[in-house]
């Protein structure tokens, strides 16, 4: 059977969620952060080889990385479910949307956490990240007029970008952009609680919530 491990606070979240879509069974494995450093525990350690989180088990293999988790179950229990087809231009929108989750997405709203959690203050840091987010955001504003999810139908690439702009949305999480980093984007807002509104996200959301 399929094995998640799970780390509370990370981007396990999203193989959770993706295997409700799918309707997979597998079975799930929960981890606790050190309550001092906020760090994966040995457990989890003993199963990836960087003690991060998502990683699966499956038919003996152990594989990492929220993005590789989400193409290889794609693959192996997909059946054509959550992706468009490959060699049209949906398809091409799915793949730059998949992949900019983890980077071009991804890079302010960490910057912008580190230097919340770390108390810098730095104006030329500040000015940098704002001009990121303005940049991924005004895109993504934009391509949000025409379409209800990221590469058209709802698929994978909106798991993975869902989870970025939920930290972006989180009064949890610090940084010198503010609370209301999302506050200018009606379409990327509108967006978000279209996601929440999925029955598979909300199932998800109570499997995954710390107790």
């Amino acid at each position: 059977m399929l094995t998640i491990h799970h780390l509370g606070l990370s981007r396990s979240d999203r193989i959770i969620w993706l295997a409700e879509e799918l309707g997979l069974e597998y079975q799930l494995v929960k981890h606790d952060r050190d309550p001092e450093t906020f760090r994966s525990p040995p457990s989890l350690w003993e199963v990836s080889p960087m003690g991060k989180a998502p990683v699966i088990e499956d038919d003996g293999l152990v594989i990492p990385e929220s993005g590789a988790i989400v193409e290889y179950l794609l693959d192996k229990y997909g059946e054509g479910r959550l992706r468009p087809a490959a060699e049209t231009p949906e398809y091409i929108e799915y793949l730059h949307w998949l992949h900019a989750a983890e980077s071009t997405l991804m890079t302010p709203v960490l910057m912008n956490m580190i230097a919340g959690m770390s108390g810098v203050d730095n104006p030329a840091y500040n000015s940098f990240v704002h001009g990121e987010f303005e940049t991924v955001l005004g895109y993504m504003e934009g391509v949000l007029a025409n379409r209800e999810y990221i590469a058209g139908e709802f698929s994978a690439a909106d798991i993975m970008v869902a989870f970025p702009l939920m930290m972006l949305d989180s009064p949890l999480i610090p940084g010198p952009a503010g609370g209301d980093v999302l506050g200018s984007y009606a379409n990327i807002q509108a967006y978000l609680l279209r996601l929440r509104d999925r029955p598979m996200w909300l199932k998800a959301e109570v499997i995954f919530r710390p107790e």
